[in-house]
C-alpha cells in the first residue's frame, strides 16, 4: 500500500480559467498552487508522524508539480524513502498483525485537505490579483 497521497487541481478550474483569461502562465500558477498546498500536507504528516528515531518525519516529503496533459499534480508523503523506511511507514499508517496503527497520512487528508485547498486557492487568487504574472 503506497503512504504517499496525489493533490490535484481537481475543482480549481474557475481559478484557472481566470488566469487564462488573463494570458496568465497557467502551468507555473498550477505548480505554485500545488506547491502551496502540499507543504500543509507535508507539514501536517510530519507532526503526526511517529518520533521514535524520526525517521519517519524526515522523509515525509512532496514532489515538484507534475504535468499528464492538463492534469497537474504532486505526490505527498513517502515519496523519495528508502524501502525500509517505506515499510515501516506503512506498518505505522495501517498496523500489523502484532502493532496497533499509528496514522499520520490519513488523519491528516482528513483534517488538513481544507487548508490545502484553501492555500491552493489564496495561490491561485493572488496570481489573478497580479493580472496573471
Amino acid at each position: 500500500m503506497p503512504v504517499r497521497f496525489k493533490l490535484e487541481t481537481k475543482g480549481l478550474t474557475d481559478y484557472m480559467e481566470q488566469l487564462k483569461q488573463l494570458g496568465g502562465d497557467l502551468d507555473a500558477a498550477a505548480a505554485e498552487a500545488l506547491d502551496a498546498g502540499g507543504e500543509v500536507l507535508v507539514d501536517g504528516m510530519r507532526r503526526r508522524a511517529p518520533k521514535d528515531t524520526h525517521n519517519l518525519e524526515r522523509h515525509i516529503d512532496k514532489t515538484p508539480a507534475q504535468r499528464d496533459g492538463n492534469f497537474h499534480f504532486i505526490l505527498v508523503g513517502l515519496v523519495h524513502a528508502d524501502a525500509e523506511t517505506a515499510r515501516y511507514g506503512t506498518a505505522q499508517e495501517y498496523g500489523t498483525s502484532s502493532m496497533a496503527a499509528h496514522p499520520y497520512l490519513r488523519p491528516t487528508i482528513d483534517e488538513d485537505m481544507k487548508l490545502a485547498r484553501k492555500r491552493m486557492k489564496e495561490a491561485f487568487q493572488a496570481r489573478i490579483q497580479r493580472g496573471g504574472a
